[in-house]
């Protein structure tokens, strides 16, 4: 005599096989749509700083990012990381620091330190990364990262 399983296993199993094969591009898609709004008022910020407000949302973009395009988010996010390092080990609020006019008590080193790290951000490679994960957001997933 053969057994046969619960109607009810068969369904949880089902659900469970469904969800697994969710497509990682619509999943993608839709945290894309989900942080426009707070992409969008991070780049309308007049706050020097604001950039770095981002990074929970670029992090939670690569997380569901498809293969093609996660070489270009981790380029993205390093540089970010690693400038907010350098403020964080310095003690520099982000929205404070000038490099004409650094804040009292950052020194020469902290400001080389600094400054080092934010070329990085603005470097050609971290530029054509974000101008890639742009790009794709438009083309594949029809929205942009911000309005």
């Amino acid at each position: 005599m053969r057994l046969r399983p619960p109607a009810a296993v068969l369904s949880l199993v089902a659900l469970l096989a469904a969800g697994c094969s969710s497509d990682p591009q619509e999943t993608y898609c839709r945290a894309v749509e989900a942080h426009q709004g707070e992409l969008t008022e991070i780049a309308a910020s007049d706050d020097s700083g604001a950039v770095l407000d981002a990074l929970d949302a670029y992090d939670d973009l690569a997380s569901k990012a498809p293969r093609d395009i996660a070489d270009d988010w981790e380029d993205v996010i390093v540089p970010l990381r690693d400038l907010q390092q350098a403020l964080g080990d310095n003690g520099v609020d982000p929205s404070a620091y000038s490099a004409e006019k650094p804040p009292a008590g950052v020194d020469q080193t902290a400001q080389g330190e600094i400054e080092a790290a934010a070329r990085e951000v603005g470097s050609e490679r971290t530029v054509a990364a974000m101008a890639a994960v742009e790009q794709q957001a438009l083309d594949v997933c029809g929205t942009p990262l911000s309005r």
